[in-house]
């Protein structure tokens, strides 16, 4: 089987990236004759090296904001994009759009054009605010309707597209719950590192983009009030903190937040780190904070894979309810789920600090959820699906 994939990152630094290389060597273990050709955006993120030598990886379609370019611009990379997605669908049995609109619009239209069939994947935000754009809604929607069959990662990100959709007629059946995995066995081995600033610390850990709907500023502020009972207690944040074209001011928030408190020797901003520094965080952290919100602008977590790589490094979680965190933490299980206000995120931290014990069972739990959320299991169902477009 020749599958055509589209999205703008295969890279260790966000989801989309980390989804799409899992996914794919996933598929590849589970269909040894599948054969994977990537079409990947301009200005994407630096590739893993983790992405196999063999696979066909192509730079050829429009960068990440093609979203935001004016009417002009988009019009004409719309236009080159289809033409490369067609030029490549013609040698495909099938396309997959991992990345959302308007990427998978060119996937729909190259495929159409190819006369293939074509899925996609629906991760969360980029779902639905498009649907919800005066400019991109219209079209937005035409695409979504669509698609062979759409892959939500997550039980809220269906609910939340089905809601934003509730026009099409028999769309539901066609919205596939699918949720994100984890390689467990990847952060089961303890990491040989040299000394790092979290050397030897009782530590807490967020993992996150710095933005508003990651939620660090309801988990900053639950912290601080929290740590002022845990005197030793530091918090460490990884994640983009470029400050440069935050036109909101988030980062910037965030850090006056931090000194308002009078905790600036104890919470550190580390930006981004090496995936094996990431996983000897997760092994050594106490509580993996994780508290995304529903953005001013919309904006929301669809999934949270972080979740997942924290239970796998048996580290309790803490998240919030209405994101996806639903699926992604067991409450009571391999962590605790907080209503997205600073008073629950606080209560559920105290809780989760004061028990040694609730904290050493919710990482052995994790560790066996995570082990049953294997991205094995994930290819077998989409490979079901790839099946089912191909014999339609």
């Amino acid at each position: 089987m020749r599958v055509l994939y589209l999205t703008d990152s295969l890279s260790d630094l966000d989801g989309v990236g980390r989804y799409g290389m899992r996914l794919l060597a996933a598929l590849e273990e589970a269909s040894p004759g599948l054969e994977v050709h990537v079409l990947l955006a301009r200005k994407h993120r630096p590739t893993s090296s983790q992405v196999p030598a063999h696979w066909k990886v192509e730079v050829a379609l429009p960068p990440d904001y093609f979203y935001y370019m004016t009417p002009l611009r988009y019009w004409v990379w719309r236009i080159l994009g289809t033409w490369n997605t067609w030029r490549a669908a013609r040698h495909a049995d099938l396309v997959h759009a991992i990345k959302d609109y308007p990427h998978n619009h060119l996937a729909l239209a190259g495929a159409r054009l190819a006369g293939k069939p074509c899925l996609a994947t629906a991760h969360g935000t980029y779902t639905i605010e498009p649907l919800l754009s005066k400019r991109h809604g219209a079209r937005a929607r035409q695409v979504l309707a669509s698609f062979q069959q759409v892959i939500a990662v997550s039980h809220y990100t269906r609910a939340r597209l089905l809601e934003q959709m509730q026009e099409v007629e028999g769309l539901a059946e066609r919205v596939q719950v699918i949720t994100n995995c984890v390689d467990a066995a990847s952060y089961s081995q303890s990491r040989e590192l040299s000394d790092r600033p979290w050397s030897g610390k009782r530590f807490t850990l967020s993992i996150g983009e710095v933005k508003e709907r990651k939620g660090h500023h309801l988990a900053l502020e639950a912290w601080c009030r929290v740590a002022r009972d845990h005197p030793e207690l530091e918090h460490f944040i990884v994640g983009n903190l470029a400050e440069e074209g935050d036109e909101s001011g988030y980062a910037r928030r965030l850090q006056e937040l931090v000194r308002d408190q009078g905790m600036e020797g104890r919470v550190h901003f580390l930006g981004n780190v090496t995936e094996e520094e990431k996983i000897d965080l997760l092994q050594r952290a106490e509580v993996f904070i994780h508290t995304p919100v529903t953005a001013s602008d919309g904006g929301f977590e669809g999934f949270g894979i972080v979740y997942l790589e924290a239970s796998a490094s048996a580290t309790a979680c803490l998240g919030t309810r209405e994101s996806g965190a639903e699926d992604a933490v067991q409450h009571e299980r391999t962590g605790l789920l907080a209503d997205p206000t600073v008073e629950s995120v606080q209560v559920a931290l105290a809780r989760l600090l004061a028990d040694a014990g609730l904290r050493e069972r919710m990482g052995a739990e994790g560790v066996q959820f995570a082990s049953e959320s294997s991205w094995d299991h994930n290819a077998a169902r989409v490979l079901d699906l790839y099946t089912a477009a191909l014999l339609s």
